[in-house]
Protein backbone atom coordinates (compact mmCIF):
# COMPACT_ATOMS: atom_id res chain seq x y z
CA UNK A 1 0.00 0.00 0.00
CA UNK A 2 1.26 3.31 -0.98
CA UNK A 3 2.12 6.24 1.45
CA UNK A 4 1.47 3.15 4.42
CA UNK A 5 3.78 3.34 7.64
CA UNK A 6 4.31 -0.28 9.77
CA UNK A 7 4.76 -0.57 13.41
CA UNK A 8 8.52 -2.05 12.68
CA UNK A 9 9.45 1.04 10.85
CA UNK A 10 8.58 2.88 13.79
CA UNK A 11 10.67 0.56 16.41
CA UNK A 12 14.28 -1.23 16.46
CA UNK A 13 13.98 -4.66 17.19
CA UNK A 14 14.32 -5.39 21.17
CA UNK A 15 12.39 -2.22 21.70
CA UNK A 16 8.95 -2.10 22.92
CA UNK A 17 5.96 -1.51 20.58
CA UNK A 18 5.77 2.26 21.72
CA UNK A 19 7.72 5.30 20.73
CA UNK A 20 7.80 8.74 21.36
CA UNK A 21 8.54 11.50 19.03
CA UNK A 22 8.90 15.48 18.86
CA UNK A 23 9.21 17.55 15.74
CA UNK A 24 8.44 20.50 13.60
CA UNK A 25 6.11 19.16 11.23
CA UNK A 26 6.05 19.94 7.77
CA UNK A 27 3.24 19.50 5.52
CA UNK A 28 3.06 16.10 4.46
CA UNK A 29 1.45 13.36 2.05
CA UNK A 30 -2.09 11.68 2.84
CA UNK A 31 -0.87 8.77 4.75
CA UNK A 32 -1.86 5.96 7.00
CA UNK A 33 -0.29 3.01 9.31
CA UNK A 34 -1.14 0.57 11.28
CA UNK A 35 -0.54 1.50 14.98
CA UNK A 36 -2.46 3.73 16.98
CA UNK A 37 -1.26 7.36 17.64
CA UNK A 38 -1.36 9.58 19.98
CA UNK A 39 -0.77 13.18 18.88
CA UNK A 40 -0.17 16.85 21.28
CA UNK A 41 0.32 20.01 19.92
CA UNK A 42 2.72 21.92 21.84
CA UNK A 43 3.37 24.88 19.81
CA UNK A 44 1.87 26.89 16.27
CA UNK A 45 -1.27 25.73 14.51
CA UNK A 46 -2.26 23.77 11.33
CA UNK A 47 -5.01 22.19 9.55
CA UNK A 48 -5.30 18.26 9.73
CA UNK A 49 -7.52 15.89 7.49
CA UNK A 50 -8.33 13.03 9.07
CA UNK A 51 -10.61 10.47 7.59
CA UNK A 52 -12.43 13.20 5.49
CA UNK A 53 -12.74 16.00 8.69
CA UNK A 54 -11.14 18.52 8.13
CA UNK A 55 -10.09 20.41 12.09
CA UNK A 56 -7.82 23.23 12.67
CA UNK A 57 -5.31 22.12 15.94
CA UNK A 58 -3.36 24.69 17.81
CA UNK A 59 -1.65 24.48 21.11
CA UNK A 60 -2.69 22.33 23.71
CA UNK A 61 -5.05 19.93 21.48
CA UNK A 62 -4.73 16.48 22.51
CA UNK A 63 -6.37 13.64 19.87
CA UNK A 64 -5.69 9.38 19.01
CA UNK A 65 -5.79 8.46 15.55
CA UNK A 66 -6.72 4.67 15.18
CA UNK A 67 -4.80 2.23 12.34
CA UNK A 68 -5.40 2.82 8.79
CA UNK A 69 -7.23 6.38 9.08
CA UNK A 70 -5.61 8.34 6.07
CA UNK A 71 -4.58 11.69 7.64
CA UNK A 72 -2.91 14.75 6.65
CA UNK A 73 -1.42 18.21 8.19
CA UNK A 74 -1.87 21.34 6.11
CA UNK A 75 0.13 24.66 6.74
CA UNK A 76 2.14 23.38 9.56
CA UNK A 77 5.37 24.91 9.08
CA UNK A 78 5.06 26.44 12.69
CA UNK A 79 3.65 23.72 14.35
CA UNK A 80 5.30 21.61 16.94
CA UNK A 81 3.73 17.55 18.32
CA UNK A 82 4.45 15.03 20.22
CA UNK A 83 4.08 11.47 18.79
CA UNK A 84 3.51 8.95 20.81
CA UNK A 85 2.90 5.65 18.35
CA UNK A 86 2.10 2.60 19.76
CA UNK A 87 0.65 -0.85 19.15
CA UNK A 88 -1.98 -2.81 21.37
CA UNK A 89 1.20 -5.29 22.51
CA UNK A 90 2.10 -2.20 23.92
CA UNK A 91 -0.80 -1.91 26.06
CA UNK A 92 -0.63 -5.68 27.26
CA UNK A 93 -2.97 -6.87 30.24
CA UNK A 94 -4.28 -3.52 30.32
CA UNK A 95 -6.38 -3.64 27.61
CA UNK A 96 -9.58 -5.05 28.62
CA UNK A 97 -9.93 -2.32 31.80
CA UNK A 98 -8.69 0.53 29.24
CA UNK A 99 -11.58 -0.55 27.32
CA UNK A 100 -14.24 0.09 30.05
CA UNK A 101 -12.84 4.30 30.46
CA UNK A 102 -14.71 7.42 28.84
CA UNK A 103 -13.51 7.66 25.39
CA UNK A 104 -10.78 4.39 25.39
CA UNK A 105 -14.06 2.65 24.86
CA UNK A 106 -14.31 3.98 21.34
CA UNK A 107 -10.25 4.08 20.92
CA UNK A 108 -10.22 -0.09 21.30
CA UNK A 109 -13.77 -0.67 19.96
CA UNK A 110 -13.46 -3.47 16.59
CA UNK A 111 -15.01 -0.77 15.11
CA UNK A 112 -11.92 1.21 13.04
CA UNK A 113 -13.97 4.43 11.99
CA UNK A 114 -15.38 5.43 15.03
CA UNK A 115 -14.05 8.47 15.36
CA UNK A 116 -12.26 9.50 18.49
CA UNK A 117 -12.92 13.23 19.50
CA UNK A 118 -9.99 15.89 19.43
CA UNK A 119 -9.43 17.56 22.82
CA UNK A 120 -8.65 21.29 23.78
CA UNK A 121 -6.55 20.80 27.66
CA UNK A 122 -6.72 23.11 29.77
CA UNK A 123 -3.38 25.16 31.05
CA UNK A 124 -3.41 22.86 34.28
CA UNK A 125 -3.99 19.88 31.80
CA UNK A 126 -1.35 20.72 29.52
CA UNK A 127 1.44 20.69 32.06
CA UNK A 128 0.63 17.64 33.56
CA UNK A 129 0.41 16.38 29.82
CA UNK A 130 3.43 18.11 28.83
CA UNK A 131 5.81 16.74 32.29
CA UNK A 132 4.03 12.84 31.20
CA UNK A 133 4.89 12.79 27.61
CA UNK A 134 8.21 14.24 27.62
CA UNK A 135 9.01 12.00 30.37
CA UNK A 136 8.33 9.42 27.75
CA UNK A 137 10.10 10.88 24.73
CA UNK A 138 13.42 11.18 26.99
CA UNK A 139 12.79 7.35 27.73
CA UNK A 140 12.71 6.58 24.35
CA UNK A 141 15.58 8.91 23.62
CA UNK A 142 18.18 8.58 26.07
CA UNK A 143 17.96 4.75 26.91
CA UNK A 144 18.25 4.85 30.98
CA UNK A 145 18.25 1.94 32.76
CA UNK A 146 14.84 0.36 32.96
CA UNK A 147 13.66 2.54 30.06
CA UNK A 148 11.80 -0.52 28.07
CA UNK A 149 9.47 -1.20 31.71
CA UNK A 150 9.00 2.53 32.51
CA UNK A 151 7.95 3.38 29.10
CA UNK A 152 5.25 0.46 28.71
CA UNK A 153 3.97 1.47 31.89
CA UNK A 154 3.68 5.14 31.37
CA UNK A 155 1.84 4.38 27.89
CA UNK A 156 -0.78 2.99 30.27
CA UNK A 157 -0.70 6.54 32.72
CA UNK A 158 -0.77 8.65 29.54
CA UNK A 159 -3.58 6.69 28.30
CA UNK A 160 -5.68 6.82 31.61
CA UNK A 161 -5.06 10.76 31.69
CA UNK A 162 -6.52 10.97 28.32
CA UNK A 163 -9.84 8.70 29.81
CA UNK A 164 -9.77 11.53 32.69
CA UNK A 165 -9.83 14.46 30.19
CA UNK A 166 -12.43 13.03 28.11
CA UNK A 167 -14.71 12.64 30.92
CA UNK A 168 -13.73 15.82 32.41
CA UNK A 169 -14.28 17.55 28.17
CA UNK A 170 -17.11 15.23 26.82
CA UNK A 171 -18.65 13.33 29.12
CA UNK A 172 -20.78 14.44 31.80
CA UNK A 173 -23.81 17.39 31.49
CA UNK A 174 -23.90 18.27 28.23
CA UNK A 175 -24.86 22.33 28.99
CA UNK A 176 -21.89 22.45 31.94
CA UNK A 177 -19.43 20.28 29.76
CA UNK A 178 -16.55 21.95 27.62
CA UNK A 179 -17.48 20.69 24.86
CA UNK A 180 -21.40 21.53 24.60
CA UNK A 181 -23.91 21.45 22.01
CA UNK A 182 -23.51 25.64 20.73
CA UNK A 183 -19.36 25.62 21.30
CA UNK A 184 -19.36 22.60 18.46
CA UNK A 185 -21.92 24.75 16.98
CA UNK A 186 -20.44 27.86 16.70
CA UNK A 187 -16.76 25.66 15.19
CA UNK A 188 -18.79 24.42 12.81
CA UNK A 189 -20.54 27.56 11.79
CA UNK A 190 -16.77 29.38 11.42
CA UNK A 191 -15.99 26.34 9.28
CA UNK A 192 -18.82 27.07 6.96
CA UNK A 193 -18.40 30.95 6.65
CA UNK A 194 -15.25 31.93 7.02
CA UNK A 195 -14.70 32.73 3.33
CA UNK A 196 -17.27 35.54 4.15
CA UNK A 197 -15.17 38.66 5.09
CA UNK A 198 -18.00 40.24 6.44
CA UNK A 199 -18.04 37.26 9.41
CA UNK A 200 -17.87 38.60 12.88
CA UNK A 201 -17.89 37.09 16.31
CA UNK A 202 -21.53 38.68 16.79
CA UNK A 203 -22.54 36.40 13.60
CA UNK A 204 -21.51 33.42 15.26
CA UNK A 205 -22.77 34.21 18.39
CA UNK A 206 -26.34 35.29 16.89
CA UNK A 207 -26.51 31.43 14.87
CA UNK A 208 -25.57 29.42 18.27
CA UNK A 209 -28.02 31.69 20.19
CA UNK A 210 -25.87 33.55 22.98
CA UNK A 211 -24.10 37.05 23.20
CA UNK A 212 -21.24 38.17 21.76
CA UNK A 213 -19.51 38.29 25.11
CA UNK A 214 -20.39 34.92 26.47
CA UNK A 215 -19.09 33.72 23.71
CA UNK A 216 -15.90 35.37 23.43
CA UNK A 217 -15.29 33.94 26.98
CA UNK A 218 -16.45 30.52 26.50
CA UNK A 219 -13.76 30.73 23.69
CA UNK A 220 -11.28 31.56 26.11
CA UNK A 221 -12.08 28.44 28.52
CA UNK A 222 -12.39 26.04 25.56
CA UNK A 223 -10.43 26.60 23.34
CA UNK A 224 -7.72 29.41 24.83
CA UNK A 225 -8.48 32.02 22.59
CA UNK A 226 -11.02 34.76 21.67
CA UNK A 227 -13.30 33.76 19.09
CA UNK A 228 -11.99 36.66 16.21
CA UNK A 229 -8.13 35.17 16.99
CA UNK A 230 -9.76 31.28 16.28
CA UNK A 231 -11.51 32.66 13.43
CA UNK A 232 -8.07 34.61 12.03
CA UNK A 233 -6.14 31.57 12.65
CA UNK A 234 -8.70 29.13 10.93
CA UNK A 235 -8.47 31.49 7.75
CA UNK A 236 -4.54 31.22 7.77
CA UNK A 237 -4.70 27.60 8.21
CA UNK A 238 -6.79 26.91 5.42
CA UNK A 239 -5.22 30.03 2.93
CA UNK A 240 -2.17 27.41 3.33
CA UNK A 241 -3.65 24.78 2.47
CA UNK A 242 -5.05 26.64 -0.91
CA UNK A 243 -1.51 28.16 -1.60
CA UNK A 244 0.42 24.34 -1.23
CA UNK A 245 -2.79 23.12 -3.97
CA UNK A 246 -1.44 26.06 -6.18
CA UNK A 247 -4.06 28.97 -6.21
CA UNK A 248 -3.42 31.78 -6.88
CA UNK A 249 -3.07 34.55 -4.11
CA UNK A 250 -5.89 36.64 -5.21
CA UNK A 251 -7.89 34.00 -5.19
CA UNK A 252 -6.51 32.66 -1.94
CA UNK A 253 -7.46 36.09 0.05
CA UNK A 254 -11.03 36.05 -1.25
CA UNK A 255 -11.88 32.56 -0.28
CA UNK A 256 -10.56 33.01 3.23
CA UNK A 257 -12.25 36.12 4.09
CA UNK A 258 -10.13 39.09 3.13
CA UNK A 259 -11.35 41.95 1.34
CA UNK A 260 -8.21 43.51 0.92
CA UNK A 261 -5.46 41.59 -1.19
CA UNK A 262 -2.92 44.21 0.27
CA UNK A 263 -4.23 43.33 4.17
CA UNK A 264 -4.29 39.44 3.52
CA UNK A 265 -0.40 40.03 2.51
CA UNK A 266 0.62 41.65 5.13
CA UNK A 267 -1.37 40.05 8.05
CA UNK A 268 -0.09 37.08 6.82
CA UNK A 269 3.93 37.80 6.58
CA UNK A 270 3.40 38.82 10.13
CA UNK A 271 1.89 35.53 10.86
CA UNK A 272 4.39 33.24 8.65
CA UNK A 273 7.72 35.94 8.19
CA UNK A 274 7.04 35.74 4.41
CA UNK A 275 4.55 36.60 1.83
CA UNK A 276 1.54 34.70 0.57
CA UNK A 277 3.74 34.55 -2.88
CA UNK A 278 7.12 33.71 -1.22
CA UNK A 279 4.99 30.51 0.75
CA UNK A 280 3.65 29.46 -2.68
CA UNK A 281 6.74 28.91 -3.97
CA UNK A 282 8.30 27.04 -1.40
CA UNK A 283 5.92 24.87 -1.67
CA UNK A 284 5.28 24.34 -5.00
Amino acid sequence: MPNTLYMEEQVAPGEPPVRVMSSYHTTNIRHDHDFYELVYVTEGFCLHDAGGQVALLMEGDIFILKPWIKHKYSGNRVTRIYNCVFSLEAVGDCLEELRRMPGLDQLFSPDLTASIPRLHLTLSERKAFLRLISCMYEESVLHPTGWRICLKNLLGYLLVEYARAYQAHVGGDAESGAYSAYMIQALGYVDEYYGDCGLTVQDIAARVGVSGDYLSRQFRQVIGIPAQEYLRRYRFARSMELLQAGVSVGQVAKQVGFCSLSYFSREFKREMGVTPTQYKMQND
